[in-house]
């Protein structure tokens, strides 16, 4: 059943507050810093960068939470690296 609130995770990291939310109504995935929207990502995009980040499960059209943290932490990883 798809849910209409998106899945939303938080995490500390180095002081700054990241977000990861997913609408499994719309496939939109968006990435926070702060409260300020960072990156963005619709279908097919949004579920490629879950896939990649967390494996392929549900093939990233049903993230879990764990999934979503695993995004998060590669998000900040590639953000360190910028």
């Amino acid at each position: 059943m798809l849910t209409s609130d998106p899945r939303r995770v938080t995490a500390q990291v180095d002081g700054v507050l990241m977000c990861a939310e997913y609408s499994e109504l719309t496939g939109q995935l968006c990435l926070r810093q702060d409260g300020a929207l960072l990156r963005e990502w619709f279908p097919p995009h949004s579920w490629i960068a879950i896939a990649s980040a967390a494996g392929a499960r549900h093939w990233g059209t049903r993230p879990t939470d764990e999934d979503l943290l695993a995004l998060l932490r590669n998000e900040v990883t590639l953000l360190r690296g910028a």
